[in-house]
């Protein structure tokens, strides 16, 4: 699966569908890993090599961490990724919020989300700034046990040098609601009822 991506760019790259003649830092290589992860797959754009499409499950919410490989690749695609994600929830439980966080070595030379303010999730909004940023994108919103969510957002990676690779990784975090939440619904909920009940029995009276 990650050989076929990093294939598909080396081939581009010299096949000429790769118009560009500056070298660039190129991811090669998606891995993931984590107790969340459930399943993971890259698909490859075959048109456009700035995009990649990643589809990912949770089986339980703990993170799941993508490390990227970045490659020096003379005539390069370059920078930024355009990356689209399906995000499906199988732990059994409804998530409220969605966090990214980018993670570099110490000889890291400054991976970001580009345009950050425009990336999506779909059923989620983006926390207005400094909760996301650069390194950082937080959503809130729902999404139920067993559904999906689309994401969409830009990934600028650095130039490791020539005959150099590097790597960074992304990790995920989806948040569930806390057990006080329930109660305070519930509570809530429960509290409404007995008004509607007082009500109904004075208006019977």
């Amino acid at each position: 699966m990650n050989m076929r991506l990093k294939s598909l760019i080396v081939a581009l790259a010299f096949g000429g569908s790769i118009t560009t003649a500056s070298a660039a830092g190129v991811i090669t290589d998606i891995t993931a890993s984590g107790e969340g992860l459930g399943s993971f797959s890259v698909l490859a754009n075959t048109t456009d090599p700035n995009v990649l499409d990643l589809t990912k499950t949770f089986d339980s919410v703990n993170p799941i961490v993508l490390t990227f490989t970045v490659e020096h690749i003379d005539g390069g695609p370059g920078n930024p990724y355009t990356v689209t994600e399906a995000v499906t929830n199988n732990t059994g439980q409804p998530w409220i919020d969605f966090h990214y966080s980018i993670q570099e070595p110490a000889q890291g030379q400054g991976v970001v989300f580009t345009d950050f303010n425009n990336s999506t999730l779909t059923g989620f909004t983006l926390d207005s700034p400094p909760s996301s940023g650069p390194r950082n994108l937080n959503f809130t919103g729902n999404l139920a046990d067993g559904d999906t969510a689309n994401a969409t957002f830009n990934l600028s990676p650095f130039d490791p040098g020539a005959g150099n690779t590097a790597t960074f990784t992304l990790t995920q975090i989806p948040t569930i609601p806390e057990p006080e939440t329930y109660a305070m619904l519930l509570a809530g909920l429960g509290l409404m009822g007995a008004v509607a009940r007082r009500r109904n029995s004075k208006g019977n009276a």
